[in-house]
């Protein structure tokens, strides 16, 4: 097998890039050549475009991942379709919860290239059954499939926190974690207000905010304003394995996002046995706490039932890195066939 995996890679360490960090360790200790052609930092397009030739003529299988709620993830998926064409194969898998109303708003003509670009693939990966159902609307054919994009959770957790984040832990509790992009998506606000009401009631409660973006600073600004800075650490964007460590110690993670297409960041928690609270989108594992979308006072219940369960320990479904592998090695006999 030869992979070429497209899409965002870390930093920032956000839930795509994540999965192809995670699906590029597994194939490395699986001894699969791989590469990795981040989106991030296309640079020139005709340069970017000439890369994924070079893999496609070679023969490696393209596996594109894409958010697929902006016209710029499309336009990659039918260059990737179109090249892995030539002499390979390619695979497309869409993460982003806002697909689904992409789908539905976009133009006839949008709704038919993206129809098309889904033919060019050998197999199309949803991350929920929301997104699947949006593309069969569409009129997407063939493989379309759904698959979580959590591939487990594993590792030692203990020694990898620095003296300054274990000391703001100690002196925090409940401490809560979430991870997020500063966009209006992600439903920070309605943290922030949950957070404040939720200190008149816990003192030292504490929220770890990991993640980045351009509106980090009225983030920080929109804390100091509700009066709770002590209360809450914007840690900017951290590594994977230290992001997991902080919501292993955690009380709770909550999730507060407006929609989302499956977060791996609460499969993750789930499996790290941290109770979730988190806002009731288009899908959800079992074992969460739910509450709607924008809810302060729904977000401040789930959270306070959350600290009060003790049984969050709930395992990502097994066999999700095994079904990814499986995908790479019927495309790569499709090819040799």
């Amino acid at each position: 097998m030869k992979i070429l995996l497209v899409g965002p890679y870390p930093p920032p360490h956000g839930g795509v890039s994540v999965h192809l960090a995670g699906i590029a360790r597994r194939l490395d200790a699986a001894g699969v050549s791989h590469r990795v052609l981040d989106t991030s930092r296309t640079g020139s397009w005709s340069r970017f475009a000439a890369s994924l030739v070079r893999f496609g003529l070679d023969g490696w299988t393209i596996h594109f991942h894409a958010n697929g709620h902006n016209w710029k993830d499309w336009s990659i998926a039918l260059v990737c379709g179109v090249i892995g064409r030539l002499r390979g194969r390619s695979i497309l898998t869409l993460h982003s919860g806002l697909t689904p109303d992409y789908l539905g708003s976009a133009s006839s003509v949008m709704r038919m290239i993206m129809k098309w670009t889904c033919l060019l693939h050998a197999r199309v990966i949803c991350v929920s059954e929301p997104i699947r159902n949006s593309l069969k609307s569409i009129g997407a054919r063939g493989e379309v499939e759904v698959a979580e994009a959590c591939l487990g959770v594993g590792g030692d957790f203990t020694n990898l926190l620095d003296a300054s984040l274990t000391e703001w832990l100690q002196d925090h509790q409940p401490f809560l974690t979430t991870a997020l992009l500063f966009r209006a998506e992600y439903g920070f606000e309605t943290l922030v207000t949950a957070l404040a009401r939720l200190r008149h009631r816990y003192p030292t409660i504490g929220c770890i905010v990991m993640g980045g973006g351009d509106e980090q600073g009225a983030a920080q600004k929109l804390v100091r304003d509700a009066g709770i800075d002590g209360n809450v650490l914007l840690s900017g964007d951290v590594e994977h394995d230290v992001c997991l460590t902080l919501i292993s110690r955690s009380d709770v993670f909550v999730r507060g996002t407006l929609c989302d297409g499956d977060s791996i960041s609460v499969r993750e928690a789930l499996a790290l046995g941290v109770p979730v609270a988190a806002s009731r989108t288009a899908f959800r594992p079992k074992g969460v706490t739910l509450f709607e979308p924008g809810d302060v006072d729904g977000m401040v219940s789930a959270i306070e039932a959350a600290l009060r369960s003790n049984t969050g320990a709930v395992t990502a479904a097994p066999g999700t890195g095994d079904q990814l592998m499986a995908i790479y090695r019927h495309a790569t006999a499709a090819e040799v066939a």
